[in-house]
């Protein structure tokens, strides 16, 4: 770099911390380096933000929401999986009309090429129909480094983790495996060679060994340590190549936000709870749909020669349905083509029909009516008995702490790839969409719906933290007051920092 930069902005994307264990580990002094980027744990130049996820709270929606700040039904990627029934994409930018289910994480579908894209090409990024922060700060001049993000459109430099490490954390065992702790310190180490050319404006680490962790342990014995033992010492790491680094601008204080996408909670990791599509085995919920006389699409390739799409995601499950005798693009009818499959869900939880595994496993069924209301149509909730409901007088129905801000997450998750039914699974009795595990998210409980926000400004003297503060959160508060006075949630990231830029560079 020929001249230093305007003043850092670093964000530390710390996938599914839940904000209850980072806020502990801050007040027992067990993150140094973290603190030391909010004054300490007091957060004298910090303030968390009590955020929460959206519907579903799963990585691929929640990331897109951070870094483009906009809503699922405006970015257009509901879920780790999804169905896009129009097809308006194929994967290399041109709109074929052929529709196409996406599973970012492989799943059920053994959708290998679209797991293995999302960092070989950047096929999550270019789903995108929101703009990134990156593009808007490319067009101000500025630069940005993303490290081991999947969402790096319109960043000058993209590091990304190798086909090999892939394989290795994700499919490899005790022999050809990857620990978390590796997987990190690989993206970390080159991001520590690539800084030595130069400090970016905007740099994003982003640690995915966490959440790994907390599947596998589950997050009451995966997040701390993980935390702890790991994530704050590379952060150390990381801050000490940036202090020492000739482009700094000497004593200027920048701006940090350390945040995650979703949280955990923890399920049964049996294969009872567990509740699946895989072909040919673990066909709990294939055999739904077989019995109802629909063609599910349960293996790669599959769509769209199939008369339904199941898109799991954790906590929740999208269904697709094609209208009979039509086509994807055609609206389903309601009342022949939908509501009959939301009533036998219902059966199917109460008795067993159709499918014995699904007996006791759902805690709510939500049905779209597009016949009527159009492809962007809201979600109500059939009730056992048949009846509809809207959504804020079923949720009012429910136990409490179930739930958090559900109406709003879930109407600004409905858009075109929308699902024509979203089913609930029983966390309660340890139910869930996917393989086994032992911690799980992409539901609407508190545990796994809150995420960490937090912003900081290391350096900033005792007039100018107030003023950013302040400004951070005000902004934060009027987006959520103007649309309906929801819960701050991911999508405002960028509102916060984008206000606290905007007073750092005044």
């Amino acid at each position: 770099m020929n001249a230093p930069p305007s003043p850092l902005l670093l964000l530390i994307d710390i996938d599914g911390l839940r904000p209850d264990v980072f806020r502990a580990a801050l007040a027992a002094g067990k993150l140094p380096n973290l603190a030391g980027l909010l004054g300490g744990p007091d957060l004298a130049r910090g303030t968390i933000i009590p955020a929460t996820a959206p519907a579903p709270s799963i990585t691929f929606c929640s990331q897109a929401c951070l870094f483009t700040g906009a809503h699922p039904k405006d970015h257009g990627i509901p879920g780790n999986q999804f169905f896009d029934r129009f097809g308006t994409y194929d994967g290399d930018g041109r709109h074929r009309g052929i529709p196409q289910f996406f599973a970012f994480d492989v799943g059920d579908t053994l959708e290998v090429d679209d797991a293995v894209r999302v960092f070989t090409d950047g096929l999550a990024a270019q789903r995108l129909m929101a703009e990134t922060f990156y593009e808007r700060m490319a067009a101000q001049g500025k630069t940005c480094v993303v490290a081991g993000n999947m969402y790096a459109k319109g960043a000058q430099t993209w590091i990304k983790p190798s086909l090999a490490n892939i394989a290795r954390f994700t499919k490899g065992g005790n022999l050809f495996g990857m620990s978390s702790r590796e997987y990190d310190e690989d993206i970390l180490t080159r991001l520590l060679a690539h800084l030595k050319q130069g400090l970016p404006d905007v740099l994003t680490l982003y640690f995915m060994g966490l959440d790994h962790d907390s599947h596998h342990y589950g997050p009451a014995h995966g997040q701390m340590p993980y935390l702890v033992d790991h994530v704050d010492p590379m952060i150390g790491k990381l801050l000490h190549t940036i202090h020492h680094s000739q482009f700094l601008i000497p004593n200027s204080p920048f701006l940090v936000s350390i945040f995650s996408d979703h949280g955990q909670i923890e399920v049964i990791p049996d294969d009872p709870h567990s509740l699946r599509l895989g072909f040919p085995f673990d066909k709990e919920v294939g055999d739904f749909f077989t019995a109802l006389g629909l063609d599910v699409h349960d293996y790669p390739g599959e769509d769209p020669a199939c008369d339904a799409v199941m898109a799991l995601n954790g906590g929740t499950a999208s269904v697709y349905l094609q209208k009979k005798d039509g086509h994807w693009a055609e609206p389903p009818l309601f009342e022949r083509d939908v509501r009959p499959v939301a009533r036998a869900f219902w059966q199917a939880h109460a008795t067993g029909k159709y499918a014995p595994e699904l007996r006791g496993a759902l805690a709510g069924v939500l049905v779209r009516n597009v016949e009527r209301d159009g492809w962007e149509a809201p979600f109500a909730a059939l009730t056992p008995d048949g009846d509809l409901l809207p959504l804020p007088d079923w949720f009012a129905t429910q136990p409490d702490g179930l739930y958090l801000d559900p109406v709003h997450r879930l109407n600004n998750q409905t858009g075109l790839f929308s699902g024509d039914l979203l089913l609930i699974s029983n966390y309660a009795g340890g139910y869930y969409f996917g393989k086994e595990i032992h911690g799980v998210h992409g539901g609407l409980h508190p545990e796994d719906s809150h995420a960490t926000l937090a912003y900081g400004c290391p350096g900033a003297d005792a007039e100018e933290w107030p003023r950013m503060k302040a400004a951070i959160e005000e902004a934060i508060a009027a987006r959520c007051a103007a649309e309906g006075g929801r819960m701050p949630s991911t999508c405002d990231l960028v509102v916060g920092v984008e206000a606290g830029i905007q007073l750092n560079m005044d």
